[in-house]
């Protein structure tokens, strides 16, 4: 976080990805964008994904403000809107957001969304250096619903998973590529469900990518 008090504009994309597996090739993208000072920012987060040469299955976009509370944390109250798969969906937001010394980070968030349902997410990456340009960058994230959500096959408890392990190499200070391995699957009774129906309870692909920050 800038320790001076002028606004500015920082962010970018952490993740433009290509993934390939067994159940076929899929695109996706994760970027933040903040501007404020070291108090105060307004914060907006775009995310979606799709088959690749098929149809956008998903874009996601959530606008926050955000508040410093201590160091490296950062409170967030804001708004979720979801133009696919459910157009209709609006979600009152809060989270947080940390960072330990220079190598990990936290986020966790809790959503409400316009016809009730409480749903809610965390990730905890990990920055591990191996060269002054190569660093290994494991991350763990896990879904979960207060409710059973019958539209979107949720049951409550936690719903979903995920361990990710990608390298990344800086190609200059703002821009990386990298390669990894995502393993994802379902969790409790959501798991059940899914197997008692016949669909895949997990899968593993290959992820190649890169990112870069403004």
């Amino acid at each position: 976080m800038a320790q001076d008090d002028a606004a500015s504009l920082s962010g970018g994309f952490d993740l433009i990805e290509m993934r390939t597996g067994d159940q076929g090739d899929a695109f996706l993208w994760d970027g933040s964008f903040s501007y404020g000072d070291s108090i105060d920012q307004a914060m907006l987060v775009v995310q979606g994904g799709g088959a690749l040469g098929g149809q956008i299955d998903e874009v996601q976009a959530r606008l926050f403000y955000g508040r410093t509370i201590g160091e490296n944390i950062v409170l967030l109250v804001g708004a979720r809107k979801d133009f696919k798969p459910h157009p209709r969906d609006i979600h009152a937001v809060i989270g947080i957001q940390g960072q330990i010394g220079s190598r990990l980070s936290w986020e966790s968030y809790a959503f409400l969304s316009d016809k009730g349902r409480l749903t809610g997410e965390a990730q905890v990456i990990y920055a591990l250096p191996i060269t002054e340009r190569l660093y290994l960058e494991p991350r763990i994230a896990a879904g979960w619903s207060a409710q059973s959500i019958d539209a979107e096959a949720l049951r409550p408890g936690f719903t979903e998973g995920e361990a990710t392990v990608r390298l990344r190499y800086r190609l200059t200070d703002k821009i990386n590529a990298y390669a990894g391995v995502v393993h994802e699957s379902l969790l409790g009774e959501t798991r059940a469900l899914a197997r008692s129906q016949g669909e895949a309870v997990k899968s593993t692909v290959a992820v190649v990518g890169f990112g870069f920050s403004l």
